[in-house]
């Protein structure tokens, strides 16, 4: 039997609700949209950082570190947003590196708890292509900018060159992090019930909040949106293919993430 937690569920339109859930229960709920986040109590505070300890340990020890809308780590993501003669090149580095940084992946407690409570396996594509399981990511301390990360969405079809890219459908895609060490400020995870309907329209947005951060904020006004609070040993679980982001913070944020989509049982990627 699978085990069950706290879970607190929340929609944009603002319907709230508590209840004890499987794993599974509620990434369904957010899958199938009767809510855009749930948040559960995985694992205990005290717990969290040997979670971040041996992802980093087994992990190559490289985690990801945010500043604004950029990273130095290989994950599809970043593959994805690339550009001229990078699009041939990241696609090829980011699978390359994915298997060999599975293996240790694979024996860390993040990825076997998913495997025991969800039945998790890691997204595969054509030519055996393996999908890199997760991401440890950083995020500074930025109380100059309104957003840590700049707000964004995601979806496994998103890239500038398709034609470099394997992964074509556009699937129902999910997103989950374990917050590791929240910020003093307490500073949340926001969302607005918005969804860009293609890579472009995703780019205009990020180059209107690169030139204009004011302006980009007041384009997202117009749409509702929920910001939460995880702590320390929460999994967020969210539908990431509408708009969100990190507010900015007065100390550093640690998380571990994944996205997820459902193919013939629920599969792991980022």
């Amino acid at each position: 039997m699978k085990k069950e937690y706290l879970a607190r569920m929340f929609d944009i339109a603002g319907a709230e609700k508590v209840d004890i859930l499987t794993l599974e229960h509620a990434f369904n709920f957010v899958h199938g949209g009767e809510f855009d986040v749930v948040l559960m109590r995985v694992e205990a505070q005290e717990s969290v950082d040997f979670w971040w300890e041996r992802q980093s340990e087994l992990g190559l020890n490289r985690p990801e570190y945010y500043t604004g809308s950029r990273n130095k780590e290989a994950t599809s993501s970043k593959s994805q947003r690339a550009l001229g003669s990078e699009c041939n090149a990241r696609p090829k580095r980011y699978f390359n590196s994915a298997k060999g940084v599975n293996s240790g992946l694979r024996q860390t407690p993040y990825y076997t708890f998913f495997e025991r409570e969800l039945n998790v396996r890691i997204l595969e594509r054509d030519q055996d292509l393996e999908m890199r399981i997760a991401s440890q990511c950083e995020y500074p301390p930025s109380t100059g900018k309104h957003f840590s990360f700049t707000p964004h969405a995601n979806s496994i079809s998103y890239a500038h060159a398709g034609n470099c890219w394997p992964v074509k459908e556009n699937c129902l895609q999910t997103a989950a992090f374990l917050t590791v060490e929240n910020t003093t400020n307490t500073a949340g995870f926001r969302i607005w019930d918005y969804l860009p309907e293609s890579r472009g329209e995703l780019d205009e947005f990020i180059a209107m909040h690169e030139k204009d951060e004011g302006r980009a904020l007041a384009f997202l006004q117009q749409f509702k949106s929920l910001e939460i609070n995880p702590q320390e040993g929460d999994l967020c679980i969210f539908n990431c293919r509408k708009m969100h982001g990190i507010p900015s913070a007065n100390t550093l944020r640690k998380t571990i993430g994944s996205f997820f989509i459902k193919e013939d049982g629920w599969r792991i990627f980022n």
